[in-house]
């Protein structure tokens, strides 16, 4: 019986021996052939030329975002006036042709009007009658002093006065409503002259034909500066203030750039549209923008300092962005970041990496091609 026991004790010791000696081997085994981190990449020479990876060091740099306003050129509006022909008539000559620089006091055509002669012609009978009226009241006025004539004669000279004063300010106004010199002139011909200096932008003037007053014979501009009006979308709202400086670029001349001004944002958002007005003012350079041309404006804002890494660096995954760094030669390690905005095919870093690591920038792609097939078998 004891020689038994013996045995049983002997038999349960040995297997708890193997046992302890299986796991301590087990361990020395995981301690000596440690796994591969699962964020790791690693490379032999050949695979890394054919790869044909580039690498740059990360630095802090300036950092603007950029916001582009699509809009519209449009004059400036007290750069550009309508000319009108201003009284009815027959167009006798015309001394402009569209296109041709106009200065300020320029004859621009004549017209020849049977109105304009009696409007002249009731203003003159209407200065004769106040100017006689006015001397009878004044010769009167010296007989009642002298005793010669009665007061009663002075108080209706006096009335008759006025109501030739009245007639001869209302024949002034009818003159001076229609643009017309006030003169002693009776003639029935009208010279248009420019009210400042510019382009002409259209001539509706031809020789001989009938005009009425209200018709607008030209269009003068001073087009040395050019509005682009523009729409702000809400979300851009908080990067933008009136003052700062803008490019403009206009799909006519889409290799040349117009400085400018945002001057104005509007109070009201567009309902439909969801943005707000915008009025930048430009130089219109060598006078190559003209009114109603479509294009963009591009304002640098928000200015600071921070990392931007090329936008090819970046790689995607379950609505996540992840980049290579080069821990060693061959050794690469992806590494989770949050980015900011994107200008010129840079995007900016927020948080992730540091200035100083070196970010694969071409190659990244088969990076995570090589990390995922190794580790979860694909994205």
């Amino acid at each position: 019986m004891k020689k038994q026991t013996i045995l049983l004790i002997s038999s349960l010791l040995l297997i708890a021996f193997s046992i302890f000696f299986w796991k301590f081997r087990g361990t020395n085994v995981s301690l000596e052939n440690p796994e591969e981190p699962k964020d790791i990449v690693k490379l032999l020479g050949e695979n890394r030329k054919n790869l044909s990876l580039e690498t740059e060091v990360v630095r802090t740099e300036p950092i603007q975002t950029k916001i582009e306003l699509i809009g519209e050129t449009e004059a400036v509006p007290d750069a550009i006036i309508d000319v009108p022909a201003r009284i009815s008539g027959r167009i006798t000559s015309v001394f402009f042709v569209e296109g041709d620089s106009i200065k300020k006091g320029q004859k621009l055509a004549t017209i020849d009007s049977p109105e304009l002669a009696k409007l002249r012609s009731s203003y003159l009978v209407a200065k004769s009658k106040f100017t006689a009226a006015e001397q009878n009241s004044n010769r009167i006025s010296s007989l009642v002093k002298m005793n010669l004539a009665a007061k009663q004669e002075l108080i209706d000279a006096e009335a008759n006065l006025k109501v030739f004063e009245s007639e001869k300010i209302s024949a002034e106004e009818n003159l001076r409503a229609n643009g017309l010199a006030i003169d002693n002139s009776a003639s029935g011909v009208y010279t248009v002259f420019a009210p400042r200096s510019g382009l002409a932008l259209s001539r509706n003037a031809i020789p001989g034909s009938i005009v009425l007053g209200n018709q607008i014979l030209t269009t003068i501009a001073e087009l040395s500066h050019l509005w682009f009006q523009a729409k702000i979308f809400e979300n851009d709202l908080k990067y933008l203030s009136e003052g700062i400086s803008g490019t403009i670029f206009l799909n006519a001349y889409p290799d040349s750039e117009f400085e400018g001004v945002l001057e104005h944002i509007g109070e009201k958002v567009d309902p439909e549209s969801r943005t707000v007005h915008a009025r930048l003012v430009f130089k219109n350079k060598n006078r190559k923008a003209k009114i109603g041309l479509f294009g963009k404006a591009s304002l640098s804002v928000n200015g600071r300092t921070g990392i931007q890494i090329s936008e090819a660096a970046i790689q995607s995954y379950q609505n996540r962005k992840f980049v290579f760094i080069e821990l060693l030669t061959n050794e690469f390690k992806w590494i989770e970041i949050t980015t900011g905005s994107t200008t010129d095919g840079k995007t900016e870093v927020i948080s992730g990496i540091a200035e100083g690591d070196r970010v694969v920038t071409k190659g990244a792609f088969e990076l995570k091609a090589i990390l995922f097939k190794s580790t979860f078998g694909g994205e």
